[in-house]
Protein backbone atom coordinates (compact mmCIF):
# COMPACT_ATOMS: atom_id res chain seq x y z
CA UNK A 1 0.00 0.00 0.00
CA UNK A 2 1.21 3.58 -0.76
CA UNK A 3 2.10 5.93 1.39
CA UNK A 4 -0.37 8.22 0.27
CA UNK A 5 -3.21 5.63 0.70
CA UNK A 6 -2.44 4.53 4.47
CA UNK A 7 -2.24 8.60 5.16
CA UNK A 8 -5.77 9.55 3.02
CA UNK A 9 -6.62 6.02 5.11
CA UNK A 10 -5.95 7.76 8.49
CA UNK A 11 -7.03 11.15 7.39
CA UNK A 12 -10.61 10.11 5.88
CA UNK A 13 -11.19 6.47 7.13
CA UNK A 14 -14.15 4.82 5.30
CA UNK A 15 -17.30 4.72 7.89
CA UNK A 16 -19.17 2.38 5.45
CA UNK A 17 -20.75 -0.72 6.99
CA UNK A 18 -18.04 -3.63 7.06
CA UNK A 19 -20.66 -5.48 4.38
CA UNK A 20 -20.88 -2.34 2.17
CA UNK A 21 -16.74 -2.16 1.46
CA UNK A 22 -16.94 -6.03 1.36
CA UNK A 23 -19.60 -5.80 -1.49
CA UNK A 24 -17.18 -3.09 -2.90
CA UNK A 25 -14.28 -5.33 -3.22
CA UNK A 26 -16.02 -7.82 -4.65
CA UNK A 27 -17.25 -5.79 -7.35
CA UNK A 28 -13.78 -4.13 -8.18
CA UNK A 29 -12.53 -7.77 -8.20
CA UNK A 30 -15.15 -8.92 -10.41
CA UNK A 31 -14.70 -5.81 -12.62
CA UNK A 32 -10.95 -6.61 -13.13
CA UNK A 33 -11.20 -10.17 -13.79
CA UNK A 34 -13.44 -9.45 -17.17
CA UNK A 35 -11.26 -10.07 -20.04
CA UNK A 36 -12.11 -8.16 -22.55
CA UNK A 37 -13.20 -4.74 -20.55
CA UNK A 38 -11.54 -1.78 -22.29
CA UNK A 39 -11.29 1.94 -20.89
CA UNK A 40 -11.61 4.48 -23.46
CA UNK A 41 -10.08 8.17 -23.47
CA UNK A 42 -12.91 10.15 -21.20
CA UNK A 43 -13.99 7.42 -19.00
CA UNK A 44 -16.08 5.03 -22.20
CA UNK A 45 -15.91 1.42 -21.39
CA UNK A 46 -16.57 -1.37 -24.07
CA UNK A 47 -17.13 -4.97 -23.37
CA UNK A 48 -17.36 -8.17 -25.40
CA UNK A 49 -21.25 -8.76 -24.60
CA UNK A 50 -20.32 -12.36 -25.47
CA UNK A 51 -18.27 -12.55 -22.45
CA UNK A 52 -21.00 -11.51 -20.19
CA UNK A 53 -23.35 -13.79 -21.68
CA UNK A 54 -20.86 -16.65 -21.24
CA UNK A 55 -20.44 -15.63 -17.40
CA UNK A 56 -24.18 -15.02 -16.18
CA UNK A 57 -25.02 -18.38 -17.91
CA UNK A 58 -22.07 -20.08 -15.63
CA UNK A 59 -23.33 -18.31 -12.79
CA UNK A 60 -26.86 -19.38 -13.07
CA UNK A 61 -25.79 -22.69 -13.54
CA UNK A 62 -23.92 -22.70 -10.97
CA UNK A 63 -26.74 -21.41 -8.27
CA UNK A 64 -29.90 -23.00 -9.72
CA UNK A 65 -30.11 -24.89 -6.83
CA UNK A 66 -30.77 -21.92 -4.77
CA UNK A 67 -33.69 -20.93 -6.83
CA UNK A 68 -37.18 -22.48 -6.52
CA UNK A 69 -39.43 -22.62 -10.01
CA UNK A 70 -42.67 -20.71 -9.79
CA UNK A 71 -45.42 -22.62 -10.70
CA UNK A 72 -47.83 -21.17 -12.71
Amino acid sequence: MSWFRKLSLRLFPDKRPAWVQQQERDFIAAVNSLKTLHVHEGGRMSIDPEEIREQVMESRERLKEFVQRAER
